[in-house]
């Protein structure tokens, strides 16, 4: 009771000074903007060199930023956090997992029955949660794209055979097409207004969307500018191409969903017999985790269950 006190106590204090921390810095950042303002209005590459800043910060805290880019791999996280179109840091995602691992250890560290590998695991699972809701956000956004790309590519194949520039054509689909669609076509079209040439911007456009379809619309274009052809042609056969692909890979889904299903009811089912038992009898299950041997065994069995819970999702997993 008295760890949990104290560690109370010093997460109240860390929130608290990294809240003054941040109220600070932002205070010290929108005075050094008002300073600014009017060198920053004049100069276009002052202010895309300043947004610039902003946008790629790990933290706004200094010393948390400079620790951050010392030991983890902050590049790849922040791409990470901007493909999934969030407004976190790099450093407010570190903290919370942090956070949560820290309290998780410091509640469960204080049953006396809990072994000390259960509650290393707990707090490392819950840890990583701020990570896995990012990473799910991530692979949705990519999943929404993925479906909108078909149907954009044949908006933009139409638009440019009735004779509007690449330019226009990529300006009604910023207009016309659902998010997060519209959204990086947005940004690709003004990064392009703003002087960078439509092979980087394409570029861009396949950094921040990982996906196979768009490396090959970017290839697609560039090669166009190069050799001149009928892009609106090439860009036809593509959404056929990533329909049928599509079309497949849903047909494989539905073939491997027993074994998924199957999966997800066999992880479940041990989990909800142990629930039904401790609620039944809980003495009876007490004897598990009052004596050495029974501790070893859950450890053993929840070990088990997860490694045959990853197992059977690899095998049902079919790569196009």
């Amino acid at each position: 009771m008295y760890s949990f006190m104290i560690f109370a106590a010093m997460f109240l204090t860390a929130m608290l000074a990294a809240t003054a921390a941040v109220v600070f810095a932002h205070a010290a950042v929108q005075a050094r903007a008002r300073i600014m303002g009017a060198e920053v209005e004049e100069s276009t590459d002052g202010q895309l060199t300043l947004l610039k800043e902003e946008a790629e910060s790990v933290s706004t805290i200094r010393v948390w930023r400079i620790l951050l880019e010392r030991i983890i791999h902050v590049d790849t996280l922040k791409r990470q956090i901007a493909e999934a179109d969030m407004n976190w840091t790099v450093g407010r995602m570190v903290l919370m997992m942090m956070m949560l691992a820290m309290l998780t250890a410091s509640v469960l560290g204080s049953v006396e029955w809990i072994p000390g590998v259960m509650t290393l695991a707990a707090a490392l699972g819950t840890g990583y949660l701020p990570y896995g809701y990012m990473r799910f956000k991530h692979a949705r956004r990519l999943t929404r794209f993925s479906a909108q790309f078909p149907e954009a590519l044949d908006s933009l194949a139409r638009a440019m055979k009735a004779g509007y520039p690449l330019a226009s054509a990529m300006e009604l689909l910023a207009m016309e097409q659902p998010e997060p669609l519209a959204t990086e076509m947005r940004r690709t079209r003004d990064q392009w207004k703003l002087g960078t040439s439509w092979e980087d911007s394409l570029d861009a456009l396949a950094d921040r969307i990982p996906v196979t379809e768009v490396r090959m619309f970017a290839a697609a274009v560039k090669l166009q500018n190069r050799v001149g052809g009928k892009l609106n042609d090439v860009l036809t056969r593509m959404a056929e191409t990533m329909r049928e692909g599509s079309a497949l890979e849903g047909e494989i889904r539905s073939i491997t969903a027993h074994g998924r299903m199957t999966g997800g009811v066999l992880t479940a089912l041990p989990v909800g017999i142990s629930v039904v038992m401790f609620v039944v009898n809980p003495e009876y299950m007490a004897n598990l985790f009052q004596q050495p041997v029974g501790r070893a065994l859950v450890m053993a069995a929840i070990v088990a269950n997860i490694a045959a819970h990853v197992v059977i999702k690899k095998m049902s997993r079919i790569r196009m």
